[in-house]
């Protein structure tokens, strides 16, 4: 769908406090809850049916830097089974992840496009999500 996307506005129902973060998550992606689900509840932009999406923001953050990890063990190409060379899996992995987190980022106006349309909205952070050093 493409054009204008909707300026993101105050949410019905909005949550007043952080909930914790989901146990199942991994302490990586534990730590994208705190810091950008802060800043979301204190501009009122996200109500509490909304978290098993933004859950699935904080798994897809973590597994950009999982992904990267394991390309940095295991390099690009790896050998496969044959001998030859193939592409490490992992980058795939990562890249699907990415695609997902920016996509999720632009619905919870978390994005620095997306962000100029929320009113209110300040990161407790640095603009880039934890984990991710510029």
């Amino acid at each position: 769908m493409k054009g204008r996307k909707a300026a993101v506005t105050a949410t019905t129902g909005a949550l007043k406090k952080v909930p914790p973060a989901p146990k199942d998550l991994s302490p990586l992606a534990q730590k994208v809850w705190r810091a950008e689900l802060s800043a979301l509840v204190r501009a009122e932009k996200i109500a509490a049916h909304e978290l098993p999406l933004f859950k699935s923001y904080c798994s897809a953050t973590a597994r950009i830097d999982e992904a990267q990890a394991e390309i940095v063990k295991h390099g690009l190409l790896i050998v496969g089974a044959s001998g030859e060379l193939k592409r490490n899996p992992a980058t795939t992995i990562q890249k699907e992840a990415i695609a997902l987190q920016a996509r999720l980022a632009t619905e919870f106006g978390i994005s620095p496009a997306s962000r100029n349309k929320v009113s209110g909205f300040t990161s407790d952070e640095d603009d880039a999500p934890p984990g991710v050093d510029i």
